[in-house]
């Protein structure tokens, strides 16, 4: 098992908060991502952010070579101000990445509850009948797109899930600092969890479960702002259509 996890701390946490603030056009979107060097500007002076892409082709940033591999990544929605729907529109930072994704991992260690022993991630599995770890997956086998990853992702390579949990508790800490508590609070299955503030039309949510970007190989962390969108409650669409409505690519 193992975790990755970008260095999203207060200032990070600040930008995303920061644009509930309003309004949700274009240019304020793309200059407080220039501000923060989160986009970086074309030749002709003005930002350059790729819109659209969605998870299938996110926004890269950063300042290492491309060479070095995956680093930060913004996944958007269509462009501030273009009619493509309510909801379509949005800027979406993916914060930390689990593997293997839920419902592959190993059994608990015996004796322990998710969030035990937060400080050693070292584990003793239950052995099967014969002998052997039992789990939904060869325990010797590694996180094959590991390599793909840059430096800007820090590894927890004992980590388990528990520390995914905290690092969603962490930023959770993070944005209530910002916002206060959050509007609501929904959780669906396999492990999949939302928390959702509200500002005048605007939501921000920070979310857990799939990553679409590599066909569910992670388990991820995000949080996303946007204009809430109609008529789908206080948050906007609910957790199945949100993960089912995005398209889907192999990381690298």
């Amino acid at each position: 098992m193992a975790l990755k996890t970008l260095r999203v701390g207060a200032a990070e946490i600040r930008l995303l908060t920061s644009l509930t603030d309003g309004p949700w056009d274009r240019s304020t979107i793309e200059n407080a991502l220039v501000r923060r060097g989160w986009a970086a500007e074309a030749p002709d002076g003005r930002p350059a952010v790729e819109w659209g892409g969605g998870a299938a082709a996110p926004h890269f940033f950063g300042t290492d070579p491309p060479s070095a591999g995956i680093g930060p990544r913004l996944e958007l929605g269509a462009a501030p101000g273009t009619d493509d729907g309510q909801g379509a529109s949005f800027v979406q930072l993916p914060c930390a990445l689990f593997w293997p994704a839920f419902g592959e991992e190993p059994p608990l260690p015996r004796g322990g509850g998710q969030d035990d022993d937060l400080e050693d991630p070292e584990t003793d599995y239950e052995d099967d009948e014969d002998g052997d770890e039992d789990s939904g997956i060869d325990l010797d086998e590694v996180d094959d797109l590991d390599g793909e990853y840059g430096p800007a992702w820090h590894r927890a390579p004992d980590a388990r899930r528990a520390h995914f949990h905290a690092e969603y508790t962490r930023l959770s800490g993070l944005i209530r600092a910002e916002l206060g508590a959050p509007l609501h609070s929904t959780s669906g299955e396999m492990d999949t969890h939302e928390e959702t503030w509200e500002r005048a039309g605007l939501s921000l949510t920070l979310h857990r479960g799939d990553d679409l970007n590599t066909y569910s190989h992670y388990d991820v962390i995000t949080v996303r702002v946007g204009p809430t969108a109609a008529g789908d409650g206080p948050g906007g669409p609910d957790l199945k259509d949100r993960d089912g409505s995005a398209a889907m690519t192999a990381a690298g």
